[in-house]
């Protein structure tokens, strides 16, 4: 009987403090968060998007449909979202719900939109024949281009041409001068006005997710080896400032509009915790970090379903 109790013990403690880990609340989100966030969600089976205002309401679902949607970008007046679908991009009314697809998906696959700062126009990471560099194209049209309920054409333009990596993750400049974007995993922009493409980084640190700042400075997430972290550099390539450093691995980031928050993806974390150790470990799950990469909170969570791939709105 003695030996059974303690065997009943060393079994219940561990779940005692799972199901305590479990139930405790969810760090609060600081007062006066701005805006909402849009992410995918694979939450009701197929990934779709989710809209929350934050800080306290619920998400609510945006898309509809038996295809995956992904790489959401909120327009800059927040009323629109862009996002790709199985080589297509289409834009969705935060509102109302209405859903407009932009481009086909034939000629060219494409991915990644990126609002530039006049909210008529996108750029994305475009794909012709399969093997092929993906360059940045510019999308282009008549003003009801972004008008989910308008059916006039949309034209494109190219801005990049690589020879050789793909051009993916572009970002726009809050002047709409130029746009960031990674090739063959380090900071690349291309300047609007003339075409004018020039390298921003080199060295050992492969990047990722780059998204200019209201300051103008572009934040990008990184790994080197064993090491993630995130960095913020100006739009010349200089003045680098580590902001994040250790075992955290994001996979994509999105300032908030004031640049006082980060949404970002963690896909894995290095860091062992013992709730892992029990339960598993999570799916990917979006966090709140602050200005200098300190996690702040959990905005979407789950060790069901999948939460990535944050914008950020008004």
């Amino acid at each position: 009987m003695t030996r059974r109790r303690a065997l009943l013990g060393t079994l219940l403690v561990p779940l005692l403090v799972a199901g305590w880990l479990l139930l405790r609340p969810a760090a609060p989100l600081p007062h006066g968060l701005p805006g909402a966030i849009v992410f995918v969600s694979d939450r009701d089976g197929t990934p779709a998007l989710y809209w929350r205002r934050l800080p306290r309401d619920r998400e609510r679902r945006l898309t509809f449909g038996s295809e995956a949607v992904g790489e959401p970008a909120v327009s800059p007046d927040g009323t629109l979202v862009a996002f790709s679908m199985n080589g297509r991009i289409g834009v969705v009314a935060v509102a109302s719900g209405d859903t407009r697809i932009l481009t086909l998906g034939v000629d060219w696959k494409d991915a990644q939109p990126c609002w530039l700062p006049d909210g008529r126009r996108l750029v994305v990471s475009a794909r012709g024949r399969a093997g092929e560099p993906a360059g940045l194209h510019l999308l282009v049209g008549a003003p009801h281009l972004l008008d989910p309920a308008g059916d006039g054409p949309v034209g494109r333009h190219p801005l990049t041409q690589p020879r050789a990596g793909d051009d993916t993750s572009p970002t726009a400049s809050p002047d709409g001068a130029c746009v960031a974007f990674v090739r063959e995993d380090h900071l690349m922009r291309v300047d609007l006005a003339d075409g004018r493409v020039r390298r921003l980084t080199g060295g050992f640190k492969r990047e990722r997710s780059p998204r200019f700042l209201p300051s103008g400075r572009i934040a990008c997430a990184w790994s080197e080896g064993k090491r993630h972290g995130i960095d913020a550099i100006d739009a010349e390539g200089k003045s680098r400032e580590p902001l994040a450093e250790g075992g955290a691995f994001y996979r994509t980031i999105a300032p908030s509009p004031d640049g006082r928050f980060f949404a970002a993806t963690l896909t894995w974390d290095a860091g062992f915790g013992p709730l892992d150790a029990l339960l598993g470990a999570q799916k990917e799950q979006v966090r709140l970090l602050d200005a200098s990469g300190r996690e702040v909170a959990r905005l979407e969570a789950s060790r069901r379903h999948a939460n990535h791939s944050p914008d950020w709105g008004r």
